[in-house]
């Protein structure tokens, strides 16, 4: 888990130092991926289905109903091991 922003652009231009010579590294879009990664932690924390569902479907995860099933399968899933686990 990160300490923080401030860690996290740290990462970002070593990473970038690294990478030079090789293949570009997309800073901005590393940082998308790490907020979207952070927006979905919160969304499986939702302890009920419906306020899950809900929430997907707000933010526009639920488009195709397919990965709707998929979604809400591995939030079952979660949830349920949490329950299992407490």
């Amino acid at each position: 888990m990160p300490n923080g922003p401030k860690d996290d652009e740290i990462r970002d231009v070593m990473a970038e130092e690294k990478s030079r010579g090789k293949r570009p590294f997309d800073s901005k879009a590393r940082k998308q991926k790490r907020e979207e990664w952070d927006i979905l932690r919160g969304i499986l924390a939702i302890p009920r289905e419906e306020d899950f569902l809900r929430t997907i479907r707000e933010l526009g995860y639920a488009a195709d109903p397919e990965k709707t099933d998929e979604i809400l399968k591995a939030w079952r899933a979660l949830s349920s091991s949490r329950r299992r686990s407490s």
